[in-house]
């Protein structure tokens, strides 16, 4: 089976009803079928590698060589998946509204509702307790914090702020969900993957651009522009709907991925101010855009179980309050652990431990008392105002053990 087979593609170009009934047919197929667990699996391990990283950073080569640099991988794949699944939801959305069932108005209404009620109570959960501590320099900079902007005041400064740095990335996310829908939902249906080419070019050429003109390392990583690539490419994917099924030659994607890895880690850790070093985010994410289309047809075997344990899919479920506490809680330890006990995050394989321990129990709390009643709020709002989608969608976020994911117009995205 060719390679053209594995990817769906999305008919252009017309206006006749018809047309819009076929495409959105063929979308409903493209479309997973149910709940994919492996989805999770995949958010944890991006959410684990940036825990690991931060928790150890301060410690050479531990876990791993320096050279690999985990978090800046982890953050990558939370990027692809985010682009991928809004777009895919968004398509959803925009089939619903050329068939006449929806306006754009209602649709974008709901669509920023509901990132809203997403980001929303954890990110202004931490920036409460945060401020209420006095962490780091968030009492100086919370406007910044509250408006979204984390990103840009680190590339105004030059430097990572206490407490709040890794809010940059959110930042990033929360703006690209504001103008991405104007894209997605008004641009004539035969320009909409164009653009979203153009946008994943834009993305390298701001890196060629910065590297030309000498800016600094920091505004070429958390800018929103340097995202724009990556996004674009989980974007496409959810626009066309790509799934990989699995093949013989299954070992040989493995094989290209791994090698694209490898290339951009090794290119990271080369000097920044060579043009070759703009490579590297390109192949993360098309690594991760393959990695993304084998997930969306279910991997068999050892990688399927691996990918669908529970714990696994729990720490995924979890990921945005993870990548949300991880900072409070390494702070509050720093200040407030005793002097006889310090020796639980002087020893970097300990701190580990207790870190991600400690994380995982304010994470989860955070998701059982905050972020899971608020997902089925919103929910239940989406569906009052929008009614159900057809059949063959799928929306993860509300899901719990003892009940089905109920099927929503807008589905599950990378911020968990």
């Amino acid at each position: 089976m060719g390679w053209a087979a594995y990817w769906g593609g999305t008919r252009v170009g017309s206006t006749q009803a018809g047309v819009f009934t076929s495409e959105r047919t063929l979308a409903r197929d493209r479309a997973p079928k149910r709940y994919q667990p492996q989805f999770d699996g995949l958010r944890a391990l991006a959410v684990l590698t940036v825990m690991v990283d931060h928790f150890s950073a301060d410690v050479p080569n531990f876990p791993l060589p320096d050279w690999i640099r985990l978090g800046a991988t982890g953050v990558r794949l939370f990027l692809v998946l985010s682009g991928y699944f809004i777009t895919a939801s968004l398509r959803r959305a925009r089939d619903r509204m050329d068939v006449g069932e929806l306006s754009a108005g209602r649709t974008m209404a709901a669509f920023y509702w509901r990132r809203l009620l997403r980001i929303g109570p954890a990110y202004f959960m931490f920036a409460a307790i945060a401020l209420l501590l006095n962490l780091g320099a968030i009492r100086y900079y919370w406007p910044w914090v509250f408006t979204g902007t984390v990103d840009w005041l680190i590339a105004w400064n030059n430097e990572w702020p206490l407490a709040i740095s890794h809010l940059w990335s959110i930042s990033v996310q929360e703006q690209f969900y504001f103008l991405w829908p104007l894209l997605i939902l008004l641009s004539p249906r035969r320009w909409v993957l164009s653009a979203i080419i153009a946008v994943a070019f834009a993305g390298i050429a701001f890196r060629i651009g910065c590297v030309v003109f000498s800016v600094p390392i920091i505004a070429r990583w958390v800018l929103p522009f340097g995202s724009l690539d990556s996004l674009a490419a989980g974007a496409a994917l959810g626009w066309c709907g790509g799934r990989l099924s699995a093949s013989r030659g299954g070992w040989l994607l493995a094989l290209l991925c791994l090698s694209m890895l490898t290339v951009a880690a090794v290119l990271r850790n080369s000097d920044p101010t060579k043009l070759k070093s703009v490579l590297v985010e390109p192949l993360e994410a098309c690594a991760f855009v393959i990695l993304v289309a084998r997930t969306a047809a279910g991997f068999d075997g050892n990688i399927a179980r691996f990918l669908s344990n529970a714990g696994l899919v729990f720490a995924g479920r979890i990921s945005y309050g993870l990548y949300i506490c991880r900072i409070l809680v390494a702070m509050v330890f720093n200040r407030w652990l005793p002097s006889q006990m310090r020796f639980l995050i002087t020893i970097p394989s300990l701190r580990l431990v207790v870190f991600g321990i400690a994380t995982l129990f304010t994470a989860a709390l955070s998701w059982r008392l905050l972020e899971q009643p608020i997902n089925r709020l919103r929910g239940e709002k989406t569906r009052r105002a929008l009614g159900p989608i057809p059949h063959g969608n799928w929306e993860r976020e509300a899901a719990t053990r003892s009940q089905p994911p109920p099927r929503l117009i807008f589905s599950a995205d990378s911020s968990g």
